[in-house]
């Protein structure tokens, strides 16, 4: 066994710099640090990564239940843990900077300090989980191309111009300064209340391929909408709460999209919504209300139906997708009809993906109704 153990230590020790460099970059940075003691040639090998992943204890969504101590993690301890490796990191370019201190109050002028280093790092991808109001100077870095915050940004900035930055998720919806400081801007993720709306608020953002959107849950009705005017947008995702409507203007590129709204809500809505994504090829719907007709969806080629559906729905949007290839359904609520044929099973359907398939009557009617009805 031990020159087995002598092997593995000789392939390590083997192995070029900068791919154990990658290595230590992929877990935790409390973890790349703990390398330091396997050996004197290890000693400084953690100081080389690329990625400095900090969480205080219950701050960090994948390794709050697998946290194994590294010292006796105390405010003070935490604290002294970052200024060190950002004191030693002699990386050229931090690719990823993570600091999840939801849970930690930490002072303002600390946090500056570390923000300040990983931007004199040339740091890429931030990743902040913070309760502490941030510093301006990250709304000013020059090599930022992914910012990650749980919280909003607000107007009161002096200064915001992120010129590489290429992907945003933020809280809240964006304001004007924001958008028009992030000139590259491909990719916006919001967790937004209709609440927060004080009149329509409009996205007007010409570089703009990919949108998410995440509402929040509210007992009130909103008069205020949401106006989707993003002519490069490829993808559209919405979840949460209808609780007014998303009038959609211009999304002449739009190839994909997801929607998983689960709770009933105005139809008027859902019509506008479907109707304002007709064009897509692809779409991943959750839930919908049934409604007196569906608009026709001409480009349609995959279709996913996630949860339990009505044969009288599975059926409607069959027929409103003339090009349909590709189904995928997770289950049936009863199968009642088997006379109606939609024209795209007689063409060009050819896969149908029936994930949850338990044995009831309904299932097997609707596989007898495929195998017997489907041509293509």
């Amino acid at each position: 066994m031990s020159s087995i153990g002598e092997n593995v230590d000789d392939l390590l020790d083997r192995l070029p710099e900068e791919i154990v460099s990658h290595i230590l970059s992929l877990m935790p940075t409390k973890y790349a640090v703990r390398t330091s003691v396997l050996s004197k040639k290890w000693r400084y090998v953690w100081m080389s990564v690329t990625n400095l992943d900090f969480a205080y204890p219950g701050g960090h969504l994948f390794n709050e239940f697998t946290f194994t101590k590294l010292v006796d993690w105390d405010d003070n301890n935490f604290t002294r843990f970052v200024d060190r490796v950002l004191k030693f990191c002699k990386t050229s370019q931090v690719k990823l900077f993570r600091l999840h201190i939801s849970r930690y109050q930490v002072p303002k002028l600390r946090l500056s300090n570390w923000i300040d280093k990983a931007i004199g790092l040339n740091v890429r991808e931030v990743d902040i989980c913070a309760s502490t109001r941030l510093p301006s100077s990250l709304f000013t870095c020059k090599t930022l191309t992914k910012l990650r915050l749980n919280q909003s940004v607000g107007k009161s900035l002096s200064s915001i111009y992120l010129p590489c930055l290429k992907s945003l998720d933020i809280v809240g919806f964006p304001n004007s300064k924001l958008i028009h400081g992030c000139p590259m801007l491909e990719s916006l993720s919001s967790k937004v209340s209709w609440c927060d709306l004080k009149k329509d608020y409009i996205f007007n953002i010409p570089t703009l391929k990919r949108l998410e959107l995440m509402f929040a849950s509210t007992i009130n009705e909103v008069n205020h909408k949401v106006v989707l005017r993003v002519p490069n947008l490829e993808f559209l995702s919405v979840v949460g709460v209808l609780s007014s409507s998303i009038v959609v203007e211009d999304v002449s590129s739009l190839v994909g999209a997801s929607i998983a709204c689960h709770e009933p809500t105005v139809i008027q809505r859902w019509v506008e919504l479907l109707k304002g994504i007709r064009r897509v090829q692809n779409l991943s719907i959750q839930y919908c209300p049934i409604m007196p007709t569906l608009p026709i969806f001409p480009n349609m080629k995959h279709l996913e139906l996630k949860g339990y559906w009505p044969s009288k729905l599975i059926l409607r949007f069959l027929e409103c997708c003339p090009e349909l290839k590709t189904l995928c359904l997770d289950g049936i609520a009863g199968w009642f009809c088997k006379e109606m044929v939609p024209a795209c099973m007689l063409t060009n359907l050819t896969t149908i993906k029936f994930s949850k398939c338990e044995g009831y009557k309904g299932d097997m009617e609707f596989l007898e109704y495929v195998l017997g009805n489907a041509k293509a």
